[in-house]
């Protein structure tokens, strides 16, 4: 009998091992590693694209999500090899940089055929839709015109010497543009907020130039109580495009030509950004330096807080960080935003960030990284990814406006009353749907309809009365989508060749590096810093002094404590 017992309980624990090695192997898990920005993706889309993963491969897959806080961070990372990542979204120069190292796998992304040719036979064709005609074509010819053809730089590629495309190796993601966020209430007080005094002065506000000269040729300022009130980004590549703007428009790069004879003021936007030649780096680091006497300090991350609170009246800042500024500045008394972003109308720095491919990634992860990839140019996901991010998704206007789930993402989160939209569910093909947006009375919602809204996102306008009108009523721009705005005032503000994009700096990165240090630290008072130097190591001796008599104190209440014991 026990014979008998024991054998069943061998036939019992082999068909529970079978089973169980049936369950992992039907429970296996693909994976995907991210290597990204940080808060640069709405949270939900991870979550939805495992689910479409699922549907599309009929495979779980788990996503793994990095950040880096710096291209340069994310470049060091990736050169060292030690980083097993899939997926990268760096920024436009730094991808330039990857090419020239031979480190990216070509995705041809903008070739559906040979990009949906890559996919394994997981891939159920039928439930997948390639996504680059929602792509904005005008990013893809900006990166031709500046970029080019990219030499590979690395002497132990086989491709040494070879010439690449950058469209064929990364897929846009978001973009934006460089501009100046003012508080407009200070603006109005100093008598300076209106179209013709701040079109004058463009970039030069970030001076305190008003574009004007005085009889002897001296700079008058746009106003006497700017000074010591603007911001400059902590940033050598914006800081240094902003200032060869100023320089440009201000007259003086006229009559200057760079080591090739070519003039300074007959360049494009982009060829003038990229433009590092000793002559101009010498003429950017003396605007720097001559800037300083105008200067509250300089910045990253904290030039909205300084700016409601009265510490700092202009900043340099990138569009989508502005436009959340702004947005979070309603002020119900003033029925109106405290602040403002103004694009300069005589020259802009366009900038993009993109998804690559490392050639060090997984190759059994590819399936999920081209899903990955295509997934995030649909237009519902976009949409919500602008919301979150703030900046402008690469998907194309016309393609969100098109798409009703899209609509029904923004209705949603900007709270648009907006009964069309109410019955998009979110797949359209589920037994029982999940609609995207709940029902909601239209007092409770920011826009009191679609058309509104649509106005106020697409267009950056709403309606006075019948007639249309731009909330940025100086420099009359669209902040999320400056292809849309080019296109449209072309002949009255900009057009696209207006807008450079900026390389990387290559062998002159030192240079810039250098002329920008001598420019931030020029100037600085050393007593001041003497002064907080000799206050900090005084109060850092006083603490110690502190603790040491805290302990004798408490030494001696001990003491006194057991001698009253023992008495």
């Amino acid at each position: 009998m026990k014979k008998f017992l024991s054998f069943v309980s061998v036939v019992l624990i082999a068909v529970f091992m079978l089973s169980a090695l049936a369950a992992c192997k039907k429970e296996e898990t693909d994976k995907l590693v991210i290597y990204n920005w940080a808060d640069y993706i709405f949270d939900e889309e991870l979550d939805d694209f495992e689910a479409y993963y699922q549907d599309v491969t009929g495979r779980k897959l788990e996503t793994v999500y990095v950040t880096f806080d710096t291209n340069e961070t994310m470049l060091t990372r990736l050169t060292k090899g030690d980083s097993n990542v899939d997926v990268v979204c760096p920024s436009e120069y730094a991808i330039q940089k990857l090419i020239e190292m031979d480190m990216l796998l070509p995705m041809n992304y903008f070739d559906e055929d040979a990009y949906v040719n890559e996919f394994s036979a997981n891939v159920d064709r039928s439930k997948y839709v390639h996504n680059s005609g929602n792509v904005e074509q005008g990013i893809c010819d900006k990166v031709n015109e500046t970029f080019g053809s990219i030499e590979v730089l690395n002497e132990s590629s086989d491709d040494y010497g070879k010439t690449r495309r950058m469209t064929d190796y990364f897929v846009p993601y978001m973009y934006g543009t460089l501009g100046i966020l003012y508080n407009k209430e200070e603006f109005r007080g100093m008598q300076i907020y209106d179209e013709e005094t701040l079109n004058n002065a463009n970039w030069g506000i970030l001076f305190n130039d008003s574009g004007k000269r005085d009889a002897e040729g001296n700079i008058i300022p746009l106003a006497d109580e700017l000074a010591g009130k603007i911001l400059l980004k902590d940033s050598i590549r914006d800081s240094y495009a902003a200032t060869v703007f100023y320089l440009l428009e201000s007259g003086r790069l006229d009559g200057l030509t760079n080591d090739e004879g070519k003039a300074y003021a007959d360049m494009s936007a982009s060829e003038l950004i990229n433009a590092v030649d000793d002559r101009l780096l010498e003429e950017v680091k003396q605007a720097l330096i001559d800037q300083k006497d105008q200067l509250f300090g300089y910045e990253v991350d904290f030039g909205k807080d300084d700016l409601l609170a009265d510490n700092a009246y202009v900043d340099l800042a990138w569009s989508g960080d502005a436009m959340y500024a702004v947005e979070e500045s309603w002020n119900d008394e003033l029925d109106d935003y405290e602040l403002g972003y103004y694009l300069p109308h005589s020259t802009g720095n366009l900038w993009f960030d993109g998804w690559v491919v490392p050639k060090k990634c997984d190759p059994t992860h590819m399936d999920a990284i081209r899903l990955f990839i295509n997934y995030l140019n649909r237009p519902e996901v976009a949409a919500a990814n602008m919301y979150s991010i703030g900046y402008s998704a690469a998907v194309k206007p016309q393609a969100i406006k098109d798409d009703p789930r899209a609509c029904a993402v923004l209705a949603r989160d900007y709270v648009v009353y907006a009964p069309e939209f109410w019955d998009v569910a979110e797949d359209p093909n589920a037994e029982k749907p999940k609609y995207i947006m709940e029902k909601i009375e239209q007092e409770d919602c920011d826009f009191v309809d679609w058309e509104e809204f649509e106005l106020y996102f697409f267009h950056n306008s709403y309606f006075d009365g019948d007639e249309i009108v731009s909330y940025d009523e100086i420099s009359h721009s669209n902040w999320r989508y400056p292809f849309e705005s080019a296109q449209t005032n072309a002949d009255n503000y900009r057009n696209l060749d207006s807008l450079g994009v900026m390389r990387d700096f290559g062998d002159k990165n030192h240079d810039v590096v250098t002329a920008w240090n001598y420019a931030r630290s020029t100037g600085v008072d050393a007593k001041p810093i003497l002064g907080w130097t000799v206050l900090a190591v005084a109060v850092a001796v006083g603490a110690v002094f502190l603790v040491i008599q805290l302990k004798r104190v408490a030494r001696h209440t001990v003491r006194s404590r057991n001698n009253e014991k023992e008495n």
